[in-house]
């Protein structure tokens, strides 16, 4: 079982909202935290809004400065990192309202708000 990160997440527009096509979540990356490798099934817009990340994208590292959009291609795995001793504070968006979270092997990986919950299980 992979290591759950810490990363602090509020959804703005997704499942709960009168959203039909689109989802907004606003994400805290700590210094010592991490998003790790997975995919979605559409394409994701990240737009860092203060900090710095390591970005993998297809097993090709980049250091990323604020600010920066960068777009993530559906079905490409990618994971995220803050680069250096400062928090990663990020907005992502989908063009879906529920997107899903795919692990590299094929499996569901937990929402960000749920993986507290199974980190206590």
């Amino acid at each position: 079982m992979m290591e759950v990160p810490r990363v602090k997440t509020r959804v703005h527009v997704g499942d709960d909202s009168s959203a039909e096509s689109t989802t907004v979540w606003e994400q805290w990356i700590p210094p010592q935290g991490h998003i790790p490798p997975h995919y979605h099934e559409v394409e994701e817009v990240l737009v860092i809004l203060s900090g710095e990340i390591s970005i993998t994208l297809d097993n090709t590292a980049s250091i990323v400065q604020t600010p920066a959009t960068i777009l993530i291609p559906k079905q490409k795995v990618h994971s995220l990192a803050p680069h250096g001793p400062n928090e990663v504070h990020l907005l992502a968006f989908f063009p879906i309202t529920s997107p899903k979270i795919i692990a590299p092997d094929g499996t569901l990986r937990p929402m960000p708000w749920e993986d507290r919950k199974s980190s206590k299980e």
